[in-house]
């Protein structure tokens, strides 16, 4: 784990200088003698001691550079990768899993939390499924690559934000440099009069997907809703909240035209859940709730499918109409596609209960259980137009049930502490903060039931991350037991 107060002594800042200038020699060496490839070298050898040097710095200012990451789909044998980010994360997953095996260190408070030992049965789930994949190499690159994000976004920044001031730095990053991704895409999309057809490519090189990109932004804006309504509480002048709403404005009209409907509906539930905050209800009647919701869809799933092919409704340009689609599963290519995926990974987990068909294999093994009256106009049996459309969908036909009740119990874990330390604290610099990491995560987790993308860096860096700013407020800003009873009380 990393230490959260680990501050270069004077002979490494020595070390750093004196490796700038050798850094600084050799580049101008390389320009007089046009000798560009050879840039190269003092590059790595500057992110390297970034790395070993500023460990923590490092690795919540790479984290906030995702939003701006460009994606490259593929580099060669059909893998695709995220420049800069994804080898900055691979630099920092190594260095922290090498500095770890010199020096073990377990930190019982973290590994104990609820919250990481519901990560841990699910990483567990997913190395295990990946030994019975059906195609083992797709699933050991998807868990590495997930056991890496959730181990430095998780478990590294954990430590970190043992400082308020560490989380907050990351909050301002990650919202400025969305706003800057958002307002480069707004001055894209202006040019095409911010019409609908344009929206789902408008992000790239950034974002591949237009529902990725509004599922981002929704992270930022519960930050600067927060900063907004409660900056005095984090030393932000009550002078700068005119600013913070409009910059807020930004992200929240980058969301209205990417005509992302599941960002949409996800910033209404998040309010619905600020007013169940407010209003102080307890988070097992909400649990409650969602099961007995659940549970009646599940039973009568074929009457409200024979109200909901009532509606007709197209995709519009008009925001009203494009609402009413939402609901429209007899005509809408999206939303039928999307059953059909859902109905697929059920006859999938179905086939391979306990360790479903391996991490990451969805997207290559479902096309034999469509069925031909289930097919769409933009149905294929290539695996080249999305997987599951559900994190839900996707954990359970990839890691079999168990996955599925893994990734629950994430989920239900993350918010059960958060409601707890929202409701227990009086300092409103916690409550606060906690409200910051459950809005932007109850975003994603209603956008998951439609949508998967915590295996990109742009989702899986802002999920973990608040995951573990709420796993620390928990762990390292507890109440005093008699302020906590004197609130439970009231």
């Amino acid at each position: 784990m990393l230490h959260p107060h680990a501050i270069p002594n004077l002979q490494s800042r020595f070390a750093v200088i004196a490796s700038v200038l050798l850094i600084v020699v050799f580049s101008v060496f390389a320009t007089l003698f046009e000798l560009y490839y050879l840039l190269f070298i003092p590059v790595v050898l500057g992110l390297l001691l970034l790395v070993f040097f500023y460990t923590e710095r490092s690795l919540l200012f790479f984290g906030a550079l995702a939003p701006l990451s460009i994606n490259f789909d593929d580099i060669g044998g059909g893998f695709g990768i995220s420049l800069p980010t994804e080898p900055l994360y691979t630099l920092l997953f190594v260095f922290v899993i090498f500095r770890w095996l010199l020096h073990p260190e377990f930190d019982r408070a973290i590994l104990l939390h609820p919250i990481s030992i519901c990560l841990l049965i699910y990483l567990c789930l997913l190395w295990i499924s990946t030994l019975f994949s059906t195609m083992p190499m797709v699933s050991l690159k998807f868990t590495v690559a997930r056991t890496c994000y959730i181990v430095l976004f998780y478990f590294c920044t954990l430590r970190i934000f043992s400082s308020f001031k560490n989380m907050h730095w990351f909050f301002k990053a990650f919202a400025f440099t969305t706003l800057l991704l958002v307002i480069f895409t707004l001055s894209k999309h202006a040019a095409d009069g911010f019409v609908r057809s344009s929206s789902y490519s408008i992000s790239w090189p950034f974002f591949p997907d237009h529902g990725m990109y509004a599922a981002a932004i929704a992270f930022a804006v519960s930050i600067l809703v927060v900063y907004s309504f409660a900056g005095r509480h984090f030393r932000i002048p009550l002078l700068s909240s005119p600013a913070i709403i409009f910059l807020l404005t930004i992200l929240v009209f980058g969301i209205v035209v990417s005509y992302t409907r599941a960002t949409w509906l996800s910033l209404v539930i998040a309010l619905l859940v600020f007013g169940a905050l407010t209003l102080r209800l307890r988070f097992k009647l909400i649990a409650l709730l969602l099961f007995l919701t659940a549970l009646y869809g599940i039973v009568e799933q074929d009457r409200i499918m024979f109200d909901l092919e009532g509606n007709k409704q197209g995709s519009s340009d008009d925001i009203e109409g494009h609402v009413k689609s939402a609901s429209n599963v007899s005509t809408d290519p999206s939303n039928m596609e999307r059953i059909n995926r859902w109905k697929c990974a059920a006859r999938m987990v179905a086939e391979r209960p306990w360790s479903g068909f391996g991490p990451g294999t969805y997207v290559f093994q479902y096309s034999p259980f469509q069925k031909s009256n289930e097919l769409t106009l933009i149905s294929t049996f290539r695996g080249d137009m999305g997987d599951a459309h559900s994190e839900y969908f996707s954990a359970m036909s990839e890691i079999g049930f168990p996955g599925l009740i893994a990734w629950l119990g994430v989920v239900l874990s993350t918010l059960a502490i958060g409601f707890r330390v929202y409701y227990a604290h009086q300092n409103g610099k916690v409550r606060y903060t906690v409200l910051i990491a459950m809005l932007g995560l109850i975003t994603y987790y209603v956008h998951g039931f439609i949508n998967n993308y915590s295996q990109y860096d742009k989702i899986a860096v802002p999920l973990w991350t608040f995951t573990a700013v709420i796993a620390a407020l928990d762990i390292y800003h507890k109440e005093p037991l008699d302020n906590v009873r004197e609130t439970q009380k009231k």
